[in-house]
């Protein structure tokens, strides 16, 4: 097996570990999930002052880094399996992954589906993406570079 396959197969290993989680996540009920962030949420109150907003800035916060990670990953499990960058790929099935997390909830006692929701694990997704072109490029440009370096 190649190189590039075997990276392959690791990032989409870790794609699936990351949707895998996000479910888990998802299927908690709505006491659940406070109970789960309200240690980071006491942390900030602290910090900020007790409001509604702090709270809705974690669990948000929570939404978008989640799908940022994942599409970061998709990005490099796509790259290896290609063998180029095709940035709208872990876009669009992150964000497909995204609304099927949102359908769930809908069974979840306290949880529902929200749009909004929907919106920031696809922002969060185009960040990740993002993410993966920098460090995509950085890469490459200080390969080139000692190449260069080398070949003077």
């Amino acid at each position: 097996m190649s190189k590039h396959k075997k990276y392959a197969v690791l990032f989409w290993v870790l794609t699936a570990v990351c949707f895998a989680l996000i479910f888990y996540f998802s299927s908690d009920t709505a006491d659940e999930s406070s109970s789960k962030s309200n240690l980071i949420v006491q942390f900030l109150i602290n910090i900020f002052g007790d409001n509604r907003f702090t709270s809705f800035i974690v669990r948000k916060s929570a939404h978008f880094l989640e799908f940022t990670g994942t599409a970061l990953i998709m990005s490099a499990a796509f790259y290896f399996t290609l063998n180029k960058n095709r940035l709208y790929l872990p876009i669009i099935c992150t964000s497909l992954y995204a609304v099927t997390d949102e359908v769930h909830q809908i069974f979840v006692d306290g949880r529902s589906c929200e749009l909004r929701d929907w919106v920031i694990d696809t922002l969060g997704a185009a960040l990740g993406t993002l993410a993966f072109w920098v460090i995509f490029t950085l890469i490459n440009k200080a390969k080139d570079f000692r190449k260069r370096r080398k070949n003077k």
